[in-house]
């Protein structure tokens, strides 16, 4: 065989691979186009044919019926022409072509097709095998939003689709990010041929699992079912990363690994609402709504109104209460919702201390009555904040452009966000369009991403080198984790009320400005996460205790913190942190200082930011 012959071979075998190929990746507006030529080709087709069998034809159902099963030839690539050619008309040269053109269309019509599934299935193959090497992003819930987030994942990433049943996947489109969609029963009840499949075994590989299906449940069902595949398959749980969305974020501490227990090597959980309220954080930020002097502190209240108190409006509460306390300002919060009280038992049962250690309002009524605007216009010079969580979009968005249209007449600068379950819009005016902020995003899902800070922050309170970051994070509880986060994600807000960019050293009186909010922020958080503050007579009842184990020579128990009661007794003033920490000393002979620890604790998030080379405040 000639060297010509081999190389007119081989063009051939690559150009019939890249037309595969082509085929496999053709986008969308191409299929929609392969659609009307195949309505064509069926049109001319039948309106050649039926007028051919018409005039040949004796009865009329025996020339429909002869029509339709020609039609039908034309894409199966069998030629009818020469039964209707007897008709004048159609044995005309020009017919002729229009016959000949239509069998044509039809049979690239039936080719795109064929050669089409053929290209997808070259595709998915070559993907599955690219798939067995490097690090793994498992997606589990195939809709609109997962397919953009997954867009947002860094090009390296292998992306593995798991459709859950609800006929949103767009094959095509996953294929040309380079990932692939399982629809199998194997891969929804994650057993151990999903992990042969991809080829994941003991060893470096990572597997980071997305757990975004629209229902939260079914997030949950498949992270269980995935771990205990994993660890009947020898998995490390350093190899693996879990974000998800669950119906109850109490529950996702049992999926972490622990000393004795097996888990998931890191979990970012959140309930669907939790997650809208810290994108609204994290784009909106209240201390961006505040004015502060050169020494910290605010110059003004902050001032919050929530619309709607489902679980959005509850979650929005606590975001808000969290990240909404600065030195020198008082905090205060209205809720206004129809019948409130008959959705906020769990709510109240579950964070006891926000209603007793905050100002909080309730209102029982329509967010657009004369009550709530008379209620607006009353506390319009400290209002900054309105978050309308009402439910529907449209009722949302309705609210949103009132609540504008008012502000604009009283001049009142509030940030207006609506939560809708799909994401975020903000009202600039009630003319110009809302901003929109998507829920899904990789910036706020991408646990390790989002946990860089919070993990050096972790490593500097246990005063110990960088090096040793990730062994000390693998060794924290969940809640513990969940501090870290709050706190590191409040690094910014600490940055903007200094009024200092992140090369600035602090004067010591913004410092101890600094140290109060911090202070203020760490007791909310512990208060937005069920915490309560101790009453005196358990706080003598631990130090007793803790001299009793300190005497039988065993380890004695924290005596400020009661976990299992979820009571502390940090949850104080600031001013009174001096006495505690001297309470404390007295009994542990320790040297404690409370204050000191926030002070510290915000050097350490000021000198983050600045190795990170920060944002400006």
């Amino acid at each position: 065989m000639s060297l010509s012959l081999l190389l007119v071979y081989l063009a051939a075998v690559v150009l019939f691979l890249l037309l595969l190929l082509s085929l496999g990746f053709q986008p969308r507006f191409l299929t929609r186009i392969a659609g009307i030529l195949l309505l064509a080709a069926g049109l001319a087709g039948t309106l050649l044919y039926g007028y051919g069998y018409y005039k040949l034809c004796e009865t009329l159902p025996q020339a429909a019926a002869r029509t339709v099963f020609s039609v039908f030839c034309m894409f199966l690539g069998r030629n009818e022409i020469s039964a209707v050619s007897a008709v004048p008309l159609l044995a005309q040269p020009g017919m002729q072509i229009a016959l000949y053109l239509t069998h044509l269309l039809a049979l690239y019509c039936t080719a795109s097709a064929v050669v089409g599934t053929i290209g997808a299935r070259l595709i998915r193959t070559l993907h599955l095998l690219l798939s067995r090497r490097g690090d793994l992003s498992l997606i589990y819930g195939v809709s609109d939003e997962t397919l953009r987030f997954a867009g947002e994942l860094p090009g390296r990433t292998k992306r593995i689709f798991i459709d859950t049943g609800s006929g949103a996947a767009s094959e095509q489109e996953i294929l040309r990010m380079g990932g692939l969609l399982f629809r199998d029963e194997a891969a929804k009840s994650a057993g151990k041929e999903l992990l042969r499949r991809i080829g994941l075994r003991a060893g470096k590989r990572r597997l980071t699992v997305y757990a975004l299906d629209a229902d939260p449940s079914a997030n949950l069902r498949f992270a269980h079912a995935l771990l205990r595949t994993l660890e009947d398959c020898g998995i490390r749980p350093e190899q693996t990363v879990l974000t998800l969305i669950l119906p109850d974020e109490s529950v996702s501490g049992t999926l972490q690994a622990s000393d004795g227990r097996y888990g998931y090597g890191s979990v970012l959980a959140y309930e669907r609402e939790t997650l809208l309220a810290r994108q609204m954080i994290r784009e909106f930020p209240p201390c961006d709504t505040m004015r502060f002097d050169d020494q910290g502190r605010a110059v003004e209240d902050f001032e919050a109104l929530i619309v709607g108190f489902g679980k959005t409006g509850q979650a929005a509460l606590r975001a808000l209460v969290m990240n909404g306390r600065f030195a020198g300002s008082r905090f205060r919060a209205t809720v206004v919702a129809k019948d409130y009280a008959k959705q906020a038992g769990s709510f109240f049962s579950r964070f006891p201390a926000l209603r007793e250690q905050y100002n909080l309002t309730f209102i029982d009524a329509d967010a657009r009555s004369v009550e709530i605007f008379e209620q607006i216009e009353r506390t319009k010079a400290a209002l900054r904040y309105v978050a309308v969580c009402a439910g529907g979009a449209k009722e949302t968005a309705e609210i949103a452009v009132e609540y504008a249209a008012l502000f604009e007449r009283l001049g009142i600068r509030a940030v207006i966000v609506q939560c809708n379950p799909d994401g975020l819009r903000r009202n600039a005016d009630r003319n110009g369009p809302a901003e929109t902020v998507p829920l899904l995003t990789a910036e706020i899902l991408c646990g390790e991403r989002m946990d860089e800070r919070a993990m050096q922050l972790n490593c500097a309170y246990h005063n110990a080198p960088q090096s040793d970051a990730p062994a000390l994070w693998a060794a924290c509880d969940y809640f513990s984790r969940m501090s870290c986060r709050a706190s590191a994600d409040f690094a910014d807000a600490l940055l903007r009320s200094a009024g200092v960019d992140n090369k600035t050293a602090l004067p010591e009186a913004v410092l101890e400005n600094l140290a109060q909010t911090e202070h203020l922020r760490w007791c909310a958080f512990h208060c937005a996460m069920g915490y309560r503050p101790m009453p005196e007579e358990v706080w003598r009842e631990r130090a007793e205790l803790y001299r009793k184990k300190l005497n039988e020579n065993e380890t004695p128990p924290q005596i400020g913190k009661d976990p299992a009661r979820r009571l502390h007794a940090c949850l104080i003033d600031w001013d009174a942190l001096d006495a505690l920490s001297a309470r404390e000393n007295e009994v542990t002979g320790g040297k404690v200082d409370y204050k000191e620890y926030d002070r510290e604790n915000v050097r350490m998030l000021l000198s983050l930011a600045r190795q990170e080379g920060g944002n400006d405040a």
